[in-house]
């Protein structure tokens, strides 16, 4: 498996910014160095060049950089770090016959609004599947009918709602069950997956860093499951683990376990593909 590191938001002073590559940096530190490239950041916040993406210009610098490597690597490529906007590069890899599993505590699939600009993060689903045709114009469109959404906690009505219209499969934290996931994925008829797992579908006693805790998520050993079962006898083209924010550096090794554990079952699943 190849790692594509997203690195630090250089020049930027902001603390989710900074928590972001401490995450990405104590992650990397594990990874073996010869299998890893880092993607640097651009300086700065970025602009939104009146669209409906928040620091619209950084995250179209990084999806591109992320894409670009992604594009020309010979075995699966896992994106590590940041937050869930990094898995948009990342879609360079899905084609006709792939489906996409997004292990999340939110939707990912807020709506677009140039009046209200929203963080990429939070509608970083939208972007992959219904998006304005001039934003990220180089990247696939994914289809909405082979994504399946898993562990989510709390989604507004009108969200949910969207998701069903769309055609996306959407499995609450309750309902995420390894036999339920693995009949969802089989059922949009893709014999290849694509696997995001944002680290907030974890309970907050399971990982302390995280940006915005939601309690009553999955623990470890069942989000290992949910990996297994998403990815059983079908071929992992690509992988994200995103949303690593440990509060101090020194505090990022007391999460490093849970997240080691789920890089090594995407691991596995791409030496059996």
């Amino acid at each position: 498996m190849r790692f594509l590191v997203v690195g630090q938001w250089q020049g930027s002073a902001s603390s989710r910014a900074m928590r972001l590559a401490d995450g990405a940096t104590a992650v990397a530190a594990d990874l073996p160095r010869t299998a890893t490239t880092t993607v640097d950041v651009p300086p700065g916040a970025g602009d939104r060049l009146d669209t409906a993406v928040a620091r619209y210009t950084s995250v179209l610098t990084v999806s591109g950089a992320v894409a670009q490597e992604a594009a020309v690597a010979s075995e699966p490529v896992l994106v590590i770090g940041g937050d869930g906007s990094s898995v948009l590069g990342a879609a360079v890899l899905v084609g006709g016959d792939t489906a996409v599993v997004r292990l999340s505590g939110s939707s990912g699939y807020r709506a677009l609004n140039r009046a209200q600009p929203v963080a990429a993060e939070t509608a970083a689903l939208r972007l992959l599947v219904d998006r304005p045709a001039d934003l990220f114009p180089d990247l696939p469109v994914v289809p909405a009918t082979s994504v399946v959404v898993a562990g989510t906690r709390g989604t507004e009505g009108a969200e949910a709602a969207a998701l069903e219209r769309a055609g996306i499969t959407h499995l609450d934290v309750d309902a995420a069950t390894p036999d339920r996931l693995g009949a969802a994925v089989a059922a949009t008829g893709a014999t290849r997956v694509f696997v995001h797992v944002d680290l907030d579908v974890l309970d907050p006693s399971e990982v302390d860093g995280l940006l915005e805790p939601v309690p009553f998520g999955l623990d470890g050993a069942a989000l290992v499951a949910l990996v297994q079962a998403a990815t059983a006898g079908r071929q992992l083209v690509g992988a994200a683990l995103t949303g690593f924010a440990p509060v101090d550096p020194d505090r990022a090794v007391d999460d490093l376990g849970v997240i080691l554990r789920i890089v090594g079952a995407l691991s596995t699943a791409a030496r059996a593909s």
